[in-house]
């Protein structure tokens, strides 16, 4: 998931209940998925489609994968949007109810905490704790502050060096 923060699991069904998502939309869809991923959209916001699979003749998976948390289910608009262009219309009306072609539900979401684009504060306020909090700290962490401390003093030297001309 690298650059992506919320991971956000869909199932996507027709609007209209009574019609099943066969193989060939299945196509339509996932080709929409890649499309959508090139939208201004999802490149100015940061997010991604990922096909994932069939969960039975009715419901297909789609994730989503965003920097900053969003309405998922709002989102599979843009992946409409894209079906729209590309599916042939008489496909695409059988799928509708109420105006409506795709209903998307949210089957699952996490948020990964990522640690790589910490601010100078965050990063002098975790380097402060490596070197004076061990004395409250759990064996496992004191382990890992030793370990990180080691690391800082290198990196320190080594600029020493480098700069002392």
């Amino acid at each position: 998931m690298s650059d992506y923060n919320y991971n956000y699991l869909m199932h996507i069904t027709a609007s209209n209940r009574k019609t099943p998502l066969d193989e060939e939309m299945e196509r339509y869809i996932r080709m929409a998925c890649e499309k959508a991923n090139a939208s201004s959209t999802s490149v100015r916001f940061k997010r991604r489609f990922v096909f994932e699979g069939r969960v039975d003749e009715d419901t297909l998976q789609i994730r989503l994968l965003s920097e900053t948390a969003t309405i998922a289910t709002r989102t599979i608009s843009s992946v409409t949007r894209m079906l729209i262009r590309h599916c042939p219309a008489e496909k695409l009306e059988k799928l509708k109810y109420n105006g409506s072609i795709l209903s998307a539900v949210l089957f699952e979401e996490s948020k990964e905490e990522s640690n790589q684009n910490l601010t100078p504060c965050t990063i002098v306020q975790t380097v402060v704790e490596i070197f004076f909090n061990q004395v409250t700290m759990r064996n496992k962490h004191k382990a890992a502050a030793r370990k990180a401390a080691k690391k800082i003093k290198d990196i320190v030297t080594e600029y020493k060096e480098a700069t002392k001309k």
